[in-house]
């Protein structure tokens, strides 16, 4: 009786030594996460929403003090008037969701209740037969007018580009609203753009990260958004670049097209075939 009380002994301070074990290592791995991707204790993420490098307030902060010591004084007024804008007007400050009115012109209309909306008091655009949108001498965007939807695995729509001069920029990809049209997307919160000199913005005009081909007169840039996961990736030409943002699923994202010089840009959300052959083949345009 002895023994058998003795065995059973040694067989749960077995267990507990395991577990205990087992314990101290997931402590231990906690606590290497920890401070492998934490900078006093707030976890950081990348410049496209992954744990990682950046989007730590006080970064970003002094990344802007140092750029504003060497901006023009032009650019200098033009990015603390968009600062000002942003703070005066947050990322959905104003209702964005789709109303139960839009819902019906979208059922009744398909892809052809989006169209961009230029800012009459900002008249560097001009928006023709609801897609078609000719920029002139400075810079500014165009949003659509309604949201992408959020209820399919993948969204695309594209956008070709018509004319475009050599010193001319193009920026297209997706923002919140409000959003400061008198400046490009990429360059504010919350938005992202793959811009015609092959780079990527995301939320900030200071440093734009290499991402992919520049594109000119003739090329078709495509933008992909995934609800689900709040990915949001670009085509050129029919072929898929790397994804350039993560867990963008809480705001409601806008197609978004700016230049800061003449060009003109023709604008697929579905209404015609898609150089994306997947897109055609898995029907990802905005509406049936």
């Amino acid at each position: 009786m002895a023994m058998e009380s003795s065995t059973a002994n040694g067989v749960l301070i077995g267990l507990l030594s395991s577990f205990g074990s087992a314990l101290f290592i997931a402590l231990v791995v906690l606590v290497v996460y920890f401070f492998r991707y934490t900078q006093g204790g707030r976890i950081l993420l990348d410049r496209i929403g992954r744990p990682g490098e950046y989007d730590d307030e006080q970064s970003f902060l002094r990344e802007e003090a140092e750029a504003l010591e060497t901006m023009e004084e032009g650019q200098r007024i033009d990015y603390l008037r968009a600062k000002a804008f942003i703070e005066s007007n947050p990322p959905d400050s104003l209702p964005t969701d789709i109303s139960l009115s839009q819902y019906l012109a979208i059922q009744e209309k398909g892809v052809s209740a989006w169209e961009f909306e230029p800012e009459l008091e900002i008249a560097n655009c001009f928006v023709e037969a609801r897609t078609e949108i000719e920029f002139f001498d400075s810079e500014c965007c165009v949003l659509s007018n309604l949201p992408v939807p959020k209820q399919n695995e993948v969204y695309y729509w594209e956008s070709k580009i018509y004319d475009k001069p050599e010193q001319t920029m193009i920026s297209i990809g997706m923002a919140t609203k409000p959003y400061p049209l008198f400046r490009l997307p990429g360059w504010h919160k919350y938005s992202v753009a793959y811009t015609s000199t092959g780079q990527r913005r995301y939320n900030q005009p200071f440093t734009p990260t290499s991402y992919g081909p520049p594109y000119v007169q003739g090329d078709v840039i495509g933008v992909g958004y995934r609800p689900r996961t709040g990915t949001l990736f670009f085509t050129r030409n029919g072929k898929k670049l790397d994804d350039v943002a993560h867990g963008l699923k809480s705001q409601n994202l806008f197609p978004a097209v700016g230049a800061n010089g003449p060009c003109t840009v023709h604008v697929n959300f579905g209404q015609s075939g898609f150089v994306f052959i997947e897109a055609n083949v898995k029907k990802w345009g905005l509406a049936p």
